[in-house]
């Protein structure tokens, strides 16, 4: 669960015009998605997370979470990250040379990998099942149905699903794409494309390459 402090600030940001930055937002990536003429099929590497695929995500989750305790359901699969299909990365790759890949691999974590995020508190869960408890902890059905809503926001962080995209490096493993989502409801989530960049042999944020908050 996020710092309680945390939450309120984030929800306070969420909600400034939130329905007019969801609609906008969900109608640009789907415009994009749909300009896809074939989808690829998903398939899950038989391979673990290296040691720098951890060390970016967790460098990414530092810099979301600050100084907030790093908790939260996670998504036990990661998503593809289709660069064709999304405009948001176009300033963050100007100069770089990305590493081929083979499209449509996705990884699972593993229970060990945990510790290599930097926290013991996050759990991971299935997706779709997450999903689906999501659904029922909307924090707009809640407040809807009369519940407070300090204790609604709450109730529907804590049940909300984190989601990280494949991370792309570019050729000389110096710069990562990688993408950071976050859903607690219809109208309560955010998606935030991060490039990291390493030093002195750290990775840390370089930029925030777009994003939506709904």
């Amino acid at each position: 669960m996020f710092d309680r402090s945390a939450r309120f600030e984030r929800i306070r940001i969420f909600s400034s015009s939130i329905v007019c930055l969801a609609l906008l937002a969900l109608s640009a990536i789907r415009l994009a998605s749909g300009q896809q003429s074939q989808e690829t099929k998903t398939i899950v590497s038989d391979k673990p997370l290296t040691a720098e695929q951890l060390a970016v995500y967790k460098a990414m989750f530092v810099s979301w979470f600050e100084d907030s305790k790093l908790s939260g359901n996670l998504a036990i699969q990661t998503e593809p990250l289709d660069l064709k299909a999304d405009y948001w990365y176009a300033s963050c790759l100007k100069g770089l040379l990305l590493e081929s890949i083979s499209p449509g691999i996705v990884h699972r974590f593993r229970t060990e990998d945990l510790n290599s995020l930097g926290s013991g508190a996050l759990h991971l869960v299935d997706p779709e099942e997450q999903s689906e408890v999501n659904d029922e902890h909307d924090p707009g059905k809640a407040i809807r149905n009369g519940k407070p809503v300090d204790d609604a926001v709450e109730d529907g962080f804590s049940h909300g699903l984190l989601t990280v995209s494949e991370i792309r490096f570019d050729k000389t493993h110096t710069h990562a794409l990688v993408q950071f989502s976050f859903r607690c409801g219809m109208l309560c989530g955010h998606a935030t494309p991060m490039l990291m960049e390493k030093k002195n042999g750290m990775w840390k944020r370089k930029a925030m390459c777009g994003g939506y908050v709904s």
